[in-house]
């Protein structure tokens, strides 16, 4: 009995350590909160591993979403003015201009062709032996001085060959003469602009007769054409009333005009 006693003592013995072991190798094995702050941390990582490509997004984005800026400034050169020593000299480069044009040039007026504050010249005179139509002179100035521009007319030339008008529009530069072509009348336009003191043509308009043509008003039989690209009637009227200012052009053959010496005692005045 004695040794039997021994051997369950033993027994029991070794069964608690073996239990002892299973239980000291459990504590060894992390446990749940552990597995929980390591889910934690990587969790942490994953989130910082991927703001930095959020923060790049924004970045680009910004630009779209700010405000537009203001467009620069650029300041114009302030105009120098002129010394009426220097006017006074256009002035007599004018006079010597008109007294030495022939005697055919009998009608003057002063105009405000351009937007400067000094005064052109449009100077007319009837063509001989066609008593309708008419020839111009528009005397300007430019940095150099005085300038003349020259070969400008309008009227009736004769029964079926030209007809045109020419018109200016004050303070803008803007020159334009309206034609009928003979033989069929049909309307073309010239528009001119002033730069420097010299007329240049700027744009032309012109037409052609198709079967059936009637007459100026007939815009169904012809074939419109602006700076020679063929457009429709009704893209030629806006075009030309684009250049034109709506056609606001006073026509040169109704201006009030003087006679030569009355030009000559008006800048004679103007030089002093």
């Amino acid at each position: 009995m004695k040794r039997r006693g021994l051997i369950l003592g033993g027994l029991l013995m070794s069964g608690m350590l073996v239990l002892s072991g299973c239980n000291g190798a459990g504590t060894d094995k992390p446990g749940r909160e552990v597995y929980e702050e390591e889910e934690t941390e990587v969790k942490e990582e994953e989130v910082k591993e991927e703001a930095p490509e959020v923060k790049e997004e924004v970045k680009e984005e910004t630009p779209e979403v700010k405000e537009d800026e203001e467009p620069q400034v650029v300041e114009e050169e302030p105009e120098v003015e002129e010394t009426e020593e220097e006017l006074g000299f256009l002035y007599e480069q004018y006079y010597d201009i008109v007294s030495g044009l022939d005697d055919k040039w009998d009608q003057f007026q002063f105009v405000y062709f351009d937007g400067d504050d000094f005064p052109d010249i449009i100077v007319s005179s009837t063509v001989p032996g066609l008593n309708d139509l008419k020839e111009y002179l528009v005397i300007t100035r430019s940095r150099a001085g005085a300038e003349v521009n020259e070969d400008l007319r309008d009227g009736v030339a004769s029964a079926g060959g030209y007809r045109g008008d020419l018109y200016y529009v004050p303070q803008n530069g803007i020159l334009y003469e309206r034609t009928y072509n003979a033989p069929a009348n049909n309307p073309g336009d010239y528009v001119y602009l002033l730069d420097d003191g010299r007329l240049s043509l700027y744009a032309t308009g012109r037409t052609e007769i198709t079967d059936g043509y009637t007459g100026p008003d007939d815009k169904e039989h012809l074939t419109w054409f602006w700076n020679d690209t063929e457009v429709t009637a009704e893209e030629y009227e806006k075009k030309l009333n684009e250049e034109t200012m709506n056609l606001s052009g006073d026509a040169l053959a109704t201006l009030f005009y003087v006679d030569k010496e009355s030009m000559l005692s008006r800048l004679e005045k103007s030089m002093n």
